[in-house]
Parts: C-alpha cells; sequence; structure tokens
C-alpha cells in the first residue's frame, strides 16, 4: 500500500464545506483525500463513540467505522450527508460493541459494581455509572440530542429509527435516571 502524502485541497464549488472537495477527491479513489477527511471528522466521530461504545472501545469504534465508510464511499448517494453517514457508522458499531461489551461481563461483576455505594467524590462516575445502565437505544438517544446536539430528525436518522420513537426512548431514559438518582440519594 502506498503510503498517504500530503494533499492540498481541491478546489471547492461556491457554498460548500471544504470537505466536499475532499470527498470528490476520494470518491475518485485519493487514500490522501480520504485521511484529509478522517482528520476533519476525528473528533466528533470520537465524541460520538465515547458517548455510545464503552470508553475503552471508542478509538476502535471509529476507526472501524471509518474503513467500512472507505470501502462504501462510492455508496454515498449525497456529498451533503457525509457527517450524518459517518456518524450513523459509528453509532451502529458502538451499539453493537457496547452489546458484545455487556455480553461478556459476568453478571455478578455488573451486579456488585451497580450495588456498590459511592463517595460524594465521585459524583463524575455516578453519573457516568447510570448513564451505563441504560439500554442502549435509551442511551444513544439521550446523548445524540441532548450531548451532541442534533436535531430529533437526525438523531433518529443515525439510529435507524422513527422521530416518535427516538422521542420515547429519551424520555424513557429520562425517566430512568431521574428514578435511579433518586433511589441513590435515600
Amino acid at each position: 500500500m502506498e503510503p498517504m502524502r500530503a494533499v492540498d485541497p481541491p478546489a471547492p464549488t461556491p457554498n460548500e464545506p471544504e470537505w466536499c472537495a475532499f470527498l470528490r477527491a476520494a470518491r475518485a479513489g485519493d487514500a490522501a483525500a480520504y485521511g484529509r477527511l478522517v482528520e476533519l471528522f476525528w473528533a466528533d466521530l470520537l465524541r460520538v463513540a465515547r458517548g455510545i461504545a464503552p470508553l475503552a472501545d471508542a478509538e476502535d469504534v471509529v476507526q472501524e467505522a471509518l474503513v467500512h465508510a472507505w470501502r462504501r464511499l462510492g455508496t454515498l448517494r449525497d456529498a451533503a450527508a457525509l457527517p450524518a453517514w459517518l456518524r450513523r457508522a459509528v453509532v451502529r458499531r458502538g451499539l453493537r460493541r457496547r452489546r458484545w461489551a455487556l455480553r461478556a461481563r459476568p453478571l455478578e461483576l455488573v451486579a456488585r459494581r451497580l450495588a456498590t455505594p459511592s463517595e460524594p467524590r465521585d459524583l463524575e462516575l455516578d453519573a457516568v455509572r447510570l448513564f451505563a445502565r441504560l439500554p442502549d437505544r435509551q442511551r444513544a438517544s439521550l446523548f445524540l440530542t441532548e450531548v451532541e446536539g442534533l436535531t430529533d430528525a437526525e438523531a433518529a436518522h443515525d439510529l435507524g429509527l422513527g422521530i416518535s420513537t427516538l422521542r420515547v426512548h429519551r424520555h424513557r431514559a429520562r425517566a430512568n435516571l431521574r428514578r435511579w438518582l433518586a433511589e441513590d440519594s435515600r
């Protein structure tokens, strides 16, 4: 495989994001242009992966999604949809990785860890622990809309859900978090 070389951005057309020109070049087989796309979107995709997948797996999830995207770049119909397309690939791989991780853990270890009372200085860890307890779709729905700031339509598209279904998952996530916080404060 040829090493990637530095690439000057192709000339963008008026009123299009910088990355559209790189996308055109990458679709034509320019690996360096795809590398530039990876650089442009890496931080955002990693943030999404960290909100959905186990933290230790976030970078792997993004890398897997980007390799898959490189192989399937020709199937992307609308260039403007690239950010959502990449995000959806990360969400799907992140949810899959999370399910695998939960299956791999002994159930008694999970129960013991969740039942352990925490100290006040571990409030941030408590929030992460409670968030991690949410079912996958609830967690992803809440994360994409509240943390990532996606609209309901964008998040629903990324998760492959209807908008009303996304709203139900988010509502249930909030209700679960409120209930668990109330139980922990007793």
